[in-house]
């Protein structure tokens, strides 16, 4: 009988080594799969990132082409972020950092931010003419109807 229980004995330790080392197999590839899925979703993210912008970049180009990139300085200051992505960075060049945040951005308007603040208005309205029309928008376009080709 004792013999018995020791063989039993044997084979169950046996048995909870196997079971020990397939755990641990497990466990390597879980961990593998884990990091393959975080790399994966950081590779989604910053191609979401990527996506988004070009989509913000499209619909300012969008909006130059129909004429509706405007400037005024009778906006709000709400009004000109809405319109372009760079307006906060144009806006910060001339120390009117926290306008995306103020509460009064909704009514104050881009010649009451320059006179409340004592800063040049045609600077501020050129700075933020430049989004509109950078340089490379000002190149024409091509007519191929013009062009002849020899064949």
């Amino acid at each position: 009988m004792a013999t018995a229980a020791l063989i039993l004995a044997i084979v169950a330790l046996l048995i909870a080594y196997l079971a020990v080392r397939r755990a641990g197999a497990l466990d390597e590839r879980l961990s593998r799969a884990n990091s393959n899925y975080m790399e994966l979703r950081a590779e989604l993210s910053e191609t979401r990132a990527k996506l988004d912008a070009r989509l913000v970049d499209l619909r300012v180009d969008l909006q130059r082409q129909a004429g509706k990139l405007r400037f005024e300085p009778g906006m709000t200051i709400a009004e000109a972020l809405a319109l372009h992505p760079r307006v906060g960075e144009v806006l910060a060049r001339f120390q009117l950092t926290g306008c995306s945040d103020c509460a009064i951005s909704d009514v104050d308007t881009l010649a009451g931010a320059c006179q409340s603040y004592g800063l040049d208005q045609n600077a501020l309205m050129a700075a933020l003419a430049e989004l509109a029309e950078p340089a490379a928008a000002a190149v024409k376009p091509i007519n191929i109807l013009e062009k002849r080709v020899n064949l």
